[in-house]
């Protein structure tokens, strides 16, 4: 099952969505395993396969491929004994329709060496060439580092629903539960030290709590509306910021908006009795056909992004992205980002992030809108984390820290 999940992925689909129809059977945990180890590892271990492979591996079928990734995968991050991984990988072969090609699975594996030195930069570092030359050439004094966090695994952070409940007292259910925790400089979010099920964790069931990523959780708090005012959450799905919006600025209109209407879910226990109080709609942010003519004075836009920052809990990411994909998603995201700029009210402000460290994707992005719009501005972004650009601020992934985000702050005048 990992192999038909991987071919999945090398076709496009995101891991995450791939692995969705096996979560309801008892071997999707080792499964999911499975592949976010290969896809994490899928540089070196491309690399110790060809040298066991008697021809490109390019010029393999898929499935085949994908049968040897999720086996040396096993070989090298596993404690499975390696005649039992050969002798599963031989069998999965045959259950994707390629038994001719089971004796090429079986002599590779046989050989395959966790041992086998690498060479290409792709494999020591566990990332494309575009993506590492992009690091060396906006952030060459911190590429060790990006480096390690990029393939580390996320840590597990929470933000405290505060109006469920208090800071201080969440923090007694989870000393209560022996569940240690360490906070940040946001008051209420909090990374624990061990992952954990989501289930498992106090206040679950009654929404005390949503599991978000540090630099996530800061996005929000630079909408700074005043009472009463309009704030919209442009591309929400899956809903955690407009929560947030919500939780933070009970006194404010939200009006939250993406293509995919994904947003009633929240991420937290279906059971759970709080009710958000927002408005939900489904429209494609590329128009303005699902506004109804009202103005926001606050808008978060949130936009499609590469996700590069993320790759440490998305590593199909580095495997699928291409830089064609990234100059097309700057251009969606500039068309995304003139278009809400419409239904922003005269005065009113504008913070749009992503969750990239590239520039093409953040400041470039920003610095051709205001270009095109002479009635935005950029104004200064003040925040605990990161460092300051030329539009905004970015955040560099670490290895106990958030994911890697950009944030810009605009504000509208009058032309």
């Amino acid at each position: 099952m990992s192999a038909r999940v991987l071919v999945k992925v090398l076709q496009g689909v995101a891991l995450e969505t791939a692995l969705a129809r096996y979560r309801d059977i008892e071997v999707h945990p080792q499964i999911s395993h499975s592949c976010f180890e290969a896809m994490r590892h899928y540089f070196s271990l491309s690399e110790r396969l060809q040298a066991v492979v008697n021809r490109p591996l390019e010029r393999l079928d898929s499935e085949v491929l994908c049968v040897l990734l999720a086996a040396a995968s096993q070989i090298e991050h596993s404690r499975t004994p390696i005649h039992a991984v050969v002798s599963t990988a031989v069998e999965a072969a045959r259950k994707v329709g390629k038994s001719s090609a089971s004796g090429l699975v079986n002599a590779a594996l046989r050989k395959y060496s966790p041992d086998e030195p690498l060479h290409s930069t792709q494999a020591l570092t566990e990332l494309p060439n575009w993506f590492i030359e992009s690091i060396e050439h906006h952030y060459s004094a911190q590429k060790t580092s990006l480096v390690e966090a990029l393939n580390s695994r996320a840590p597990l952070t929470l933000r405290v629903n505060s109006s469920r409940i208090s800071v201080r007292k969440y923090c007694d259910l989870l000393e209560d539960a022996e569940i240690a925790f360490r906070s940040s400089k946001v008051s209420n979010a909090f990374t624990l030290e061990q992952p954990r099920p989501m289930t498992t964790i106090p206040g679950y069931s009654k929404g005390y709590f949503a599991v978000q990523d540090l630099s996530s959780q800061l996005a929000v708090p630079l909408l700074n509306p005043r009472c009463g005012d309009r704030v919209l959450d442009a591309c929400a799905a899956p809903g955690i910021k407009t929560a947030q919006i919500h939780d933070l600025f009970q006194d404010c209109e939200v009006d939250s908006v993406d293509v995919k209407n994904e947003c009633s879910t929240w991420n937290i226990a279906p059971d759970s009795p709080f009710h958000w109080g927002v408005e939900i709609r489904k429209g494609d942010l590329g128009t303005t056909s699902w506004w109804n003519g009202l103005p926001y004075q606050r808008i978060l836009l949130d936009v499609p992004c590469s996700g590069t920052g993320t790759i440490r809990r998305h590593p199909d990411i580095k495997v699928t992205r291409t830089p064609d994909q990234i100059s097309k998603l700057a251009a969606l995201q500039l068309r995304f980002l003139k278009t809400t700029w419409k239904t922003l009210e005269s005065n009113g402000r504008l913070v749009y992030c992503t969750c990239s460290i590239l520039p093409e994707e953040n400041d470039e992005v920003i610095r051709g809108f205001v270009e095109q719009c002479p009635d935005a501005r950029v104004e200064s972004v003040e925040l605990a984390y990161g460092f300051p650009t030329s539009c905004g601020r970015q955040i560099l992934p670490t290895v106990d820290g958030g994911d890697g985000f950009y944030f810009s702050c605009l504000r509208k005048f009058e032309a």
